[in-house]
């Protein structure tokens, strides 16, 4: 999670920044008390990641309603990421990474016991989605000549 928090939109790769664009775009939707899909789907059709678009929306109601502390996600225009966008990212890179075997410790502290299984199903296969269509979301590359803290 912390390769993305607060990390910069234009660091993040076209897979990345996908799925940034499809959560915040998700949850402003919901919050407008609109189905979502009619907003995100046709993003997830221009990529070709139909295959994924099930996954992604079951993966954001899992986390809508079975979370356990509400995720933050931050208003389509803003050029860093919230912590939740930085969680969700870097779950959807789990089960396809190095790490795959802790997915369902790490699961288990974001949701509740009853959500965790359709999280985990929904992670996997919106990670093989992205991989075939080659948008599986790569660590952001910070360069160091270019980060600044708040005291400089």
């Amino acid at each position: 999670m912390y390769a993305f928090l607060d990390c910069p939109l234009s660091l993040l790769d076209r897979g990345g920044r996908l799925l940034v664009w499809a959560m915040r775009h998700w949850a402003k939707a919901v919050s407008c008390g609109r189905c979502p899909c009619g907003d995100v789907g046709p993003a997830f059709h221009k990529a070709d990641l139909m295959a994924g678009f099930p996954h992604f929306h079951m993966m954001m109601a899992v986390v809508n309603r079975h979370a356990r502390e509400k995720l933050s996600f931050a208003d389509v225009d803003c050029p860093r990421l919230s912590d939740g966008e930085a969680l969700l990212l870097s779950l959807i890179r789990l089960p396809g990474g190095a790490h795959a075997d802790q997915t369902p410790a790490t699961v288990a502290l974001v949701v509740q016991p009853e959500g965790a299984p359709a999280l985990r199903m929904a992670l996997d296969s919106l990670g093989a989605a992205l991989r075939t269509v080659e948008l599986w979301p790569a660590l952001p590359m910070f360069d160091p000549a270019t980060v600044r803290f708040p005291n400089e």
